[in-house]
């Protein structure tokens, strides 16, 4: 009977295989293929006694980040060897051709192999324990239109889920409104639910594709029963949902706007004084795109106007989205002028036409201030002096002594100082009485049309003051009553700091 020699078999197996290990001095380490926009990792390990790693730094126009690294050391009869791993990350959207990386080792160059690493197709995970679905409430739409995008997640009662790894999805080409995110149970199955919606508004036309969607999920490791375990070991799954192809269609040439709109206008009064603002009021309502109406400036000849952003809110009115734009302006012109009507055109997807809404047209008149006439009266010198009419005029010398004429000069020396204090005084007096501060006239407004006009004048001297200025506009009585003791104390806390407000009105 043959008798084997498990020594010599072992000498046999390391005679053959040892300079094969040996030979070995790099390792290229990657995944075959990966899905798209998934990280990707990738280790590059060198073995040697001196080694001089590679920088990586980009690969296909993919940006490389070292991921980490680690070193090992070997020592046979005294001689050291160094194994060293270095771990690279990057995220690619197409095939990674990772090129031949040379390393120094040993002073000697050698090279890793190249390889090719295949962008896989995202296929839905199907599987009796996670679903993970993508929708939209319309496929065919045009740039700008409101889309609908609905995120739900769906998984069993009895998993032990200790996190959820997700990220917001990158939704190029689009511009993203969050709307809301939910738990739903459903008590007559076993799966909880989790929803989370998108407002899409397309901003190119073309086949666009929405990608499939990546959750990792962490959970308890099967078998575990406590033990020793402060926190339970877990295992990470990804679910990957469906993608979705839409089919953006363009708007007619220089329109922006898609829904239904209607717009409206308003003035306080059509006849002004010269000098007196008038208030104009715009206001656009519909179900569309309003977030893309541009600001609306009004360029009116010989006039002076202020206004502020407009101001813009948004809803969803049976699951249509829309809003409102609302702009005030004040108008000062110093002769009759016109307020332009404002024109706006949209898409109306119903009739697949372009509409244009106009609002209304105001002619504003301006009245001069009259000035009061002066009658200038010349006195006749050619008048005829009657001769009967002149009396004879009999003169008499009256002489004073020195001491009268400085008793004189004394009297009238008093009298001068008297009537100056006098005239002092009166003028403190009217002065008092004529002069009102800021702050008085401020508090003594009894309506917002009253303070409007107080404060009109110190517009461009101070930006929390010309918002208040334009805020009085739109402030109704009852409103102006709550906020008076805010609006005169900001105006005191802009005079302390600014002496130029600290004038009489």
């Amino acid at each position: 009977m043959m008798k084997i020699n498990l020594g010599k078999i072992v000498s046999i197996l390391s005679i053959v295989f040892l300079p094969l290990i040996l030979n070995a001095k790099v390792i290229l380490q990657a995944p075959d293929s990966f899905y798209k926009n998934d990280v990707i990792t990738f280790k590059i390990i060198a073995t040697g006694s001196d080694i001089v790693m590679p920088e990586i730094k980009n690969i296909d126009g993919n940006i490389v980040q070292n991921a980490g690294s680690s070193k090992n050391i070997t020592i046979i009869n005294g001689d050291r060897t160094y194994e060293v791993s270095n771990t690279y990350a990057l995220v690619g959207s197409k095939d990674i051709h990772i090129p031949p990386f040379e390393i120094m080792i040993d002073n000697k160059i050698e090279k890793t192999e190249a390889k090719v690493i295949k962008m896989q197709e995202v296929k839905k995970t199907k599987s009796d324990l996670f679903d993970l679905e993508i929708s939209v409430d319309k496929k065919n739409v045009y740039v700008g239109e409101a889309i609908e995008y609905t995120l739900k997640f769906k998984y069993r009662k009895d998993l032990e889920i200790v996190g959820l790894d997700f990220t917001k999805p990158q939704f190029e080409n689009f511009w993203v409104k969050d709307i809301k995110s939910q738990e739903l149970q459903n008590n007559y199955t076993n799966y909880l639910e989790q929803e989370i919606k998108y407002l899409l508004f397309p901003q190119k036309p073309g086949k666009i594709i929405l990608e499939p969607v990546k959750i990792g999920v962490k959970t308890v490791k099967s078998g575990y029963g406590g033990g020793f375990y402060f926190t339970p070991p877990t295992d990470t799954r990804f679910v990957y949902s469906n993608k979705i192809e839409l089919n953006v269609q363009a708007l007619p040439k220089n329109i922006n706007l898609i829904g239904d709109f209607s717009i409206k206008t308003t003035i306080d009064k059509d006849t002004v004084n010269q000098g007196d603002a008038v208030s104009y009021k715009l206001y656009i309502e519909g179900r569309g795109n309003i977030d893309d109406l541009d600001e609306i400036n009004l360029d009116i000849k010989n006039t002076t106007i202020y206004d502020n952003p407009a101001k813009k809110e948004y809803n969803i009115v049976n699951n249509k989205y829309g809003g409102t734009y609302t702009k005030a302006y004040s108008i000062i012109g110093q002769s009759n002028f016109t307020i332009p009507s404002v024109e706006i055109k949209y898409f109306d997807k119903k009739t697949s036409s372009v509409k244009t809404i106009k609002s209304k047209e105001y002619f504003i008149k301006v009245k001069e201030k009259v000035a009061k006439k002066v009658k200038l009266e010349v006195l006749d010198t050619q008048q005829e002096i009657k001769s009967d009419k002149i009396k004879k005029i009999d003169r008499k010398i009256i002489t004073t002594t020195d001491n009268e004429k400085i008793l004189y000069f004394i009297f009238g020396l008093l009298c001068g100082i008297l009537l100056f204090g006098v005239f002092i005084l009166w003028k403190q007096r009217l002065k008092k009485r004529k002069e009102v501060p800021l702050i008085t006239s401020v508090k003594k407004a009894k309506t917002p049309e009253e303070l409007f006009k107080i404060l009109l004048i110190y517009i461009n001297i101070d930006e929390k003051l010309d918002r208040i200025i334009y805020e009085l506009e739109n402030l109704t009585l009852e409103k102006y009553k709550k906020e008076k003791s805010h609006i005169v104390k900001v105006v005191q806390e802009l005079v302390k700091k600014d002496k130029k407000l600290d004038i009489f009105s």
